[in-house]
């Protein structure tokens, strides 16, 4: 399917066709930070994943929130958060920073719809729909489900009827999805939370699920017996 076609699957409830380009930029680094997820191989661990790896997609969502804050329209210089920030350095100390775009104190003119420019359909190799995977770590599954969520809210906002910029209530919607997802890099992630997987899945078993300790071996015969051969009485 070409990209604008209605989402599936995990996307299904996304609007694909909006207003608003900022939102389509901000949705760019929380598809390479989903990217960054799917192909590294610390996500197939069972046990958990290395503090590399934690710091690596801590990094990544502090992009996405950078993304967002800026692309906010607060002319009141309102608090944004900056829980994730401080979350990679704590020594850091939290500037607003310039924003890189220009014209949020002056009426623009209005701008025509846009379809997104990236297919949540399952078409895209590189976005696939959870029917295209298969994720054994559970970590990994819900910080996939974390960061889909995040995107399907981003095309929801009521911001994406705006030419640009998003509000600063929409912004803080954003906000709280980002924080979930560094609570769950928090929780599940680093070698302090790591635990020790000793046994394989049945899907694992090379004499195939059946072989696996307490699953039942026997074949069952899903055939219906002929009428004939049901004994009378039967």
């Amino acid at each position: 399917m070409p990209i604008g076609d209605p989402a599936k699957e995990q996307f299904r409830r996304a609007i694909v066709t909006l207003r608003n380009l900022h939102i389509a930029a901000a949705l760019s680094p929380l598809l390479t930070m989903r990217a960054e997820l799917l192909a590294n191989d610390e996500l197939s661990d069972r046990g958990g994943f290395d503090d590399p790896t934690r710091s690596h997609l801590t990094a990544l969502l502090l992009y996405c929130d950078r993304w967002r804050r800026r692309i906010t329209h607060n002319p009141d210089q309102a608090d944004l958060g900056d829980k994730i920030e401080k979350a990679i350095n704590p020594g850091n100390v939290i500037e607003a920073g310039e924003s890189p775009f220009g014209g949020d104190d002056i009426q623009n003119q209005s701008g025509g719809l846009i379809d997104l420019p990236y297919a949540l359909d399952g078409s895209d190799p590189d976005i696939p729909l959870l029917s295209q995977l298969k994720l054994k770590s559970a970590h990994a599954l819900v910080l996939l489900g974390a960061i889909d969520k995040a995107i399907v809210a981003w095309t929801r906002l009521n911001s994406r009827d705006r030419t640009r910029f998003i509000t600063r209530f929409d912004s803080m919607r954003i906000y709280g999805h980002y924080q979930e997802i560094l609570g769950y890099l928090t929780a599940f992630g680093g070698e302090a939370n790591r635990v020790d997987i000793a046994q394989l899945l049945p899907s694992e078993e090379p004499l195939g699920p059946a072989d696996s300790p307490n699953r039942r071996a026997e074949s069952v015969n899903n055939a219906a017996v002929p009428a004939s051969d049901v004994p009378a009485g039967g």
